[in-house]
C-alpha cells in the first residue's frame, strides 16, 4: 500500500524553494578518564533533510489584520509537526516518509512582519522536515 503524496504548495503556498540535503550520520562519541581521544558508534542514519523556504502574505484592511492573517498561516504551517509521516511532491519531485520538524520566521529588515503596503504583511520562513527512509 502506498501513501497518497500531497503537493508542498497546498501547505507552504506557491511562493517557495525546496531544497533536499543528503543523509547524515548519527554518531555517539565517548572518552575515558585518563586517557586522550574519543571512541565513536556509528548508529546509522537520519535520514535526508528536505528544507522549504517560502513567504506568506497576510492581507487585511489594516496592518493588524494582515499580521493576524499572516499569523494565522504560519500556525497551520506549524501544525505540520504533528501530522505522521507522509509523501510530498514539489515540481516533480517526490519526497517519501517526511515528518516536519522545525519552523523558523526570518527577520525582514528589523521585524519578523513586515508591512509592505497598505493591508499586506510579508513573513519569510524556513520548514525544516526529515525523511524517515
Amino acid at each position: 500500500m502506498t501513501m497518497a503524496e500531497t503537493n508542498l504548495t497546498e501547505i507552504f503556498g506557491t511562493e517557495i524553494i525546496v531544497n533536499d540535503g543528503h543523509r547524515q550520520a548519527d554518531r555517539q562519541f565517548s572518552g575515558f578518564a585518563g586517557a586522550h581521544g574519543l571512541t565513536d558508534m556509528y548508529l546509522g542514519s537520519r535520514g535526508k533533510e528536505i528544507v522549504v523556504m517560502g513567504t506568506v502574505r497576510g492581507i487585511g484592511e489594516t496592518y493588524a489584520a494582515a499580521r493576524t492573517d499572516a499569523a494565522s498561516q504560519l500556525i497551520a504551517i506549524e501544525d505540520c509537526q504533528e501530522l505522521p509521516a507522509a509523501n510530498y511532491v514539489f515540481q516533480g519531485q517526490t519526497f517519501t516518509n517526511v515528518v516536519w520538524i522545525d519552523l523558523k520566521k526570518i527577520p525582514l529588515k528589523d521585524a519578523a512582519y513586515l508591512f509592505s503596503s497598505a493591508g499586506e504583511v510579508i513573513v519569510r520562513f524556513i520548514a525544516t522536515g526529515r525523511s524517515l527512509d
